[in-house]
């Protein structure tokens, strides 16, 4: 009876050390799944700095870190949560710090405004508004592209105002940015190889404006140099102040009427 029981408490104590080794490998697991999708994450952000197209194709990744860092949270390692050995335990917080920049970053870059959501989760799927964007994008590179430079700003200047008028619409939409930072600069860049190619071309009426401005400014000058020539000059006319040499009369009376009273 007494080896019975000491068999039972060691097979208890082995299936404990089993599950105690078994939890601390999950952790193992999830936090070098952690630490290869941060990796890969910030790997993507640098890569595609430049020109950003950043939201589109890291979203994937940036998911990864989301479900990493979950799991982190959902696996449990004795009595307490993987993550509980790695947050508000220290003053580095590096797991916690590592995943608050991640997640700011994209924030940062307004990368959900591209992207749907479903059930409140973020997926990779384009949103309507990006779809539609990228369609007016590919319309207008391709007349770009495709027309003669010598013809390129009359033939391709629909095109571009649609674009253009398409991206105001929802950059501004609830007086908020509604896009994000990858159509930002794919419209940035757009307007500045624009304005170097069309800006003459858009400009050529202010030639008008500015033979128009001139005239008027010649024709006032000229205006008020005759009216300054021509025109009667009035001499202003001074008064002069009396009331002083009127005291001094006073005076000289009183001094008189005195005299001859004595």
């Amino acid at each position: 009876m007494g080896n019975r029981i000491i068999y039972v408490a060691l097979w208890i104590i082995q299936i404990m050390s089993v599950m105690s080794l078994s939890g601390d490998e999950n952790c193992d697991e999830a936090l070098n799944a952690f630490a290869t999708v941060s990796a890969a994450y910030t790997s993507c952000a640098i890569a595609n700095s430049r020109p950003i197209t950043y939201c589109e194709n890291c979203v994937e990744i940036f998911i990864d870190v989301l479900n990493s860092y979950r799991n982190l949270s959902i696996i449990s390692e004795g009595n307490s949560k993987c993550i509980d050995n790695f947050v508000n335990l220290d003053r580095l917080q590096i797991i916690e710090t590592i995943y608050r920049n991640s997640y700011i970053l994209w924030n940062r870059a307004k990368c959900n405004e591209c992207f749907q959501f479903e059930n409140s989760t973020l997926t990779t799927k384009i949103s309507k508004e990006t779809s539609q964007f990228h369609e007016y994008y590919e319309d207008f590179v391709k007349c770009f592209k495709l027309t003669n430079s010598s013809n390129l700003c009359p033939v391709c200047l629909e095109k571009y105002t649609t674009l253009n008028n398409y991206y105001t619409s929802i950059s501004n939409e609830n007086e908020k940015i509604g896009v994000c930072m990858d159509i930002v600069d794919i419209m940035n860049t757009t307007r500045r190889n624009w304005s170097k190619s069309c800006c003459k071309y858009r400009k050529h009426s202010e030639h008008i404006f500015l033979v128009t401005t001139l005239l008027i400014f010649v024709v006032t000058a000229i205006f008020y140099l005759l009216t300054c020539y021509f025109g009667e000059k009035k001499i202003p006319y001074i008064l002069q102040q009396s009331r002083f040499a009127e005291s001094l009369n006073h005076v000289h009376r009183s001094l008189e009427r005195n005299s001859e009273v004595t």
